[in-house]
């Protein structure tokens, strides 16, 4: 029930929800025949939409989230008793719809995981997300980690719980200091949550998607003025690490 409230509230929060409800308000006013206050409440909801679904705002909020965890060489991150990477970029094969994982934008997480074991950098790795685990498995063992040095834990639901439970796996294998992988915007957040749960963490990020919008579109480009649906949903997420930074900041103290 907590858990549904908070994706609740999550929701109620997102630029979506918030046009949403400014198109409902302007709906109500015009019925009520106050037109100008209504034609206020559509205009503010245009350009609500079109600020959080650009390209141009996307680069200019995601970017700074990125650019705390810089991209870096495998080969200088200090070696950890294990690498804990964060559920996001799969999902798990379906059968008989799907015979394989599904990987979606987040999926070089786990690709940069099999990099940092590769690299002899920890002997396991722990992978930890609800419902991902399996694919992620089958996907880390194509990549070349073999399955006796993978971990799963699939019970957790968000970052929170990401900690709680993977503290657990960690004192069974008796390792304190990690190499943590996930999205380099939402690092800050995950560092912030693992700390908090007495984990020594090395971050290395991935995934590093408003940098790569920053090279691609630019403002003498019109694709960097344009909305577009995925960029509302990328938006949507950088908001909510901002939030969540603010949240654990607040409940930390």
């Amino acid at each position: 029930m907590g858990m549904t409230l908070m994706k609740f509230a999550t929701w109620l929060l997102s630029p979506l929800a918030i046009g949403l409800f400014l198109i409902l308000a302007g709906c109500i006013l015009l019925w009520r025949e106050r037109r100008r206050t209504a034609a206020t409440a559509f205009i503010f909801a245009f350009v609500w939409l079109w600020l959080w679904s650009s390209p141009w705002f996307y680069i200019l909020i995601g970017t700074p989230l990125e650019n705390l965890y810089p991209p870096q060489d495998v080969s200088a991150l200090p070696k950890a008793d294990a690498i804990i990477v964060l559920g996001g970029g799969s999902g798990a094969a379906v059968p008989p719809h799907t015979l394989q994982p599904e990987l979606f934008s987040a999926a070089d997480r786990g690709w940069q995981a099999a990099r940092c074991y590769k690299a002899g950098k920890a002997p396991y790795v722990l992978f930890s997300g609800v419902s991902e685990a399996p694919g992620m498995k089958s996907f880390l063992e194509d990549l070349g980690v073999p399955s006796k040095a993978i971990i799963l834990e699939g019970a957790s639901r968000n970052t929170y719980e990401n900690a709680a439970f993977t503290k657990k796996k960690l004192a069974e294998l008796k390792a304190k200091r990690v190499i943590l992988v996930t999205s380099a915007w939402h690092m800050r957040r995950s560092v912030a949550v693992f700390k908090r749960f007495d984990v020594e963490v090395i971050p290395f990020g991935a995934d590093y998607e408003a940098r790569f919008t920053k090279g691609v579109r630019f403002p003498s480009k019109l694709s960097y003025w344009l909305p577009g649906p995925e960029i509302l949903m990328a938006n949507s997420y950088m908001l909510k690490e901002y939030i969540g930074a603010v949240a654990y900041a607040i409940y930390g103290k």
